[in-house]
């Protein structure tokens, strides 16, 4: 499958709720781990606003690129971050994936004065 990296200059995420293992199975609670590294995957649940306008997705990030004191509401960057289209025979749809999950820099607001 094709990854397209995604650029987040112009959107601003905010974490909804702290990370959770993601689950590879439900029936059996098997927790999904990456193939490459043999970490364990997280689900990050955020809020992506452009213009705007919120959307909630799921980015999945490895273990190892989770900031530990994360919480939600607070502004997040999700370096390295791609989609990837996806089709089964129950629909369709992109999944995002993202090599970290950090605080984000948050510029000072301006007070108006000089």
């Amino acid at each position: 499958m094709r990854k397209i990296p995604v650029k987040t200059e112009a959107m601003t995420v905010m974490l909804i709720q702290v990370p959770e293992k993601k689950v590879k199975n439900r029936e059996t609670g098997e927790i999904a781990i990456d193939k490459q590294s043999g970490k364990v995957l997280y689900n990050v649940n955020v809020a992506v606003i452009v213009d705007g306008r919120p959307d909630a997705e799921t980015v999945v990030v490895a273990e190892d690129g989770i900031q530990p004191d994360l919480f939600p509401g607070m502004p997040v960057a999700l370096p390295g971050l791609v989609a990837t289209p996806w089709e089964n025979e129950y629909g369709h749809g992109i999944s995002y994936r993202a090599t970290a999950v950090m605080a984000a820099e948050v510029a000072a607001a301006s007070n108006g004065q000089g």
